[in-house]
């Protein structure tokens, strides 16, 4: 009896210490954080701790946080329709100013939407092209079709073998004459994997499944939606939104082992008046 008493206490002492080995180990995982001041610009000084991550309500610890350098290519999608003809100068001084900004490694294609989503320049790292091309570019007496662009973009970039993708779009209130719609927009986008960043020169919505596509994909991706009030500050804007894509943070933190992945994930900033625009990166156990 006393033999087996031992035996029991040490087993139990032996499981005691075993439990945080076996039940309490953590896995690694990485979210990409833009961080932006309440006037939209790029905030790039950052350390670990200014960050905050929560899954679910429940704090996560930073384990570390690096200026993002991973594979990126970046689509640009520019609304060269009737309605953005007395545009033309300012929008080409944005999409110049969102090539410019955009870190040098990162392959950008250039793509028009007016009339129907035309590749301009496919992914490529030189810049020199890229400018040369928009400087060409005009206007068509055309209507929109970003949501076709958003499309068939998206069915290009999930046949590409870079993992990370980000369409960024400038566009107008023009008429939407897209053929496609949007839950089958929606379904492309999700399925190409890239986040989605919209600059809209003037306030309103621009259709219902316009709204829908652009809305849930913005949100769903971390992306940025903006209302542009004038024409002046595209440019300003688009630069911003070129250093902001390309220009993330790599945010590794601790997860406790657990079988379901969590529903929300937050990241916050600590210093005030500053926001934060998270992706989280997923595995197929997340899925």
């Amino acid at each position: 009896m006393i033999r087996w008493a031992a035996r029991a206490a040490i087993s139990a002492l032996l499981l005691a210490f075993a439990a945080p080995a076996a039940f309490g180990q953590a896995e690694e995982r990485v979210v990409y954080t833009s961080v932006v001041d309440k006037d939209g610009a790029p905030v790039l000084d950052l350390t670990a701790r200014d960050f905050i991550v929560r899954e679910d309500g429940m704090a996560r610890e930073i384990l570390r946080v690096a200026k993002d350098d991973d594979p990126l290519q970046v689509a640009l999608l520019v609304d060269n329709s009737t309605s953005m003809r007395s545009r033309l100068p300012q929008l080409r001084k944005a999409a110049a100013a969102f090539v410019q900004a955009t870190r040098e490694n990162v392959p950008i294609a250039l793509i028009t939407l007016a009339e129907r989503p035309t590749i301009v320049v496919g992914y490529t790292t030189d810049r020199g092209q890229l400018h040369k091309a928009i400087e060409k570019m005009f206007s068509f007496e055309a209507g929109n079709y970003l949501l076709d662009g958003i499309a068939e973009t998206s069915q290009g970039l999930a046949k590409r073998t870079l993992w990370r993708s980000a369409i960024a779009v400038i566009t107008g209130l023009g008429p939407e004459l897209s053929y496609r719609q949007y839950t089958e927009v929606l379904r492309f986008f999700r399925e190409g994997g890239a986040s989605l960043n919209v600059l809209q020169l003037g306030m309103g919505v621009g259709g219902q499944g316009r709204e829908i596509v652009v809305s849930r994909g913005t949100s769903e991706t971390g992306g940025r939606f903006e209302e542009v009030l004038t024409p002046a500050a595209l440019e300003l804007k688009a630069q911003q939104l070129g250093t902001e894509i390309s220009n993330q943070y790599r945010v590794t933190y601790a997860r406790p082992e657990r079988l379901i992945p969590p529903k929300k994930i937050d990241v916050s900033i600590r210093r005030p008046n500053l926001r934060a625009r998270t992706r989280p990166l997923q595995t197929d156990r997340d899925r």
